[in-house]
């Protein structure tokens, strides 16, 4: 089944927010790990699939410098080389680490995890934002990302434990913090990890 069957194409480009957390990005996070445990398992044909879909629905969905298109240009980008298909596993790549790169104004835009997320002020209303403390631990997070991707780039390290951590940290509320976390947490396993 097409993504594009499952989610309205340009549902959400407006980067973070949770008061955005569409169909999309619930699809794109299901792909996600199902791919993570099918690759664990050692089961190729169906991960290739399903980052395939991933990529879809990143690239039709997410904005500039989200964090969880970069995942889905590392996973792609991975297949892509395990096809022998150099060039253009290595633009993905390239491609990857510029979201990466660019991942600041994503964090810059994410919003806490509360009921309140207007904070009324005497003249307007104002999105409730991270203090500068909790955006620095956003920031470290997806470095962490854009480094498990540089590895897998350079000497094609998997990460060992992020599947792992994945299935023992994920939030169960949706937020922007799960978001970014499945971002940095479902780039493809190492399957001997």
């Amino acid at each position: 089944m097409q993504p594009t069957a499952r989610v309205a194409r340009g549902e959400d480009r407006t980067g973070a927010g949770a008061s955005s957390f569409t169909a999309a990005d619930l699809a794109w996070e299901r792909c996600q790990e199902r791919a993570a445990l099918a690759y664990r398992a050692g089961d190729v044909l169906t991960a290739s699939r399903l980052w395939a879909e991933a990529l879809e629905i990143a690239t039709g969905h997410f904005g500039r410098g989200d964090p969880r298109l970069a995942t889905s240009l590392t996973n792609q980008a991975l297949v892509m080389r395990r096809r022998r298909h150099d060039y253009e596993a290595g633009r993905l790549f390239e491609d990857a680490c510029a979201v990466w790169a660019d991942s600041w104004r994503w964090i810059l835009l994410m919003t806490p995890d509360h009921p309140a997320i207007l904070r009324r002020t005497a003249d307007s209303d104002q999105l409730a934002i991270y203090d500068p403390g909790a955006r620095a631990c956003f920031t470290a997070l997806a470095e962490r990302g854009r480094a498990a991707t540089e590895r897998l780039e350079r000497s094609d390290e998997l990460p060992k434990e992020g599947l792992i951590d994945w299935l023992a940290l994920k939030p169960k509320r949706l937020s922007d913090l799960r978001k970014l976390l499945a971002a940095v947490l479902l780039i493809a396993p190492d399957p001997h990890g």
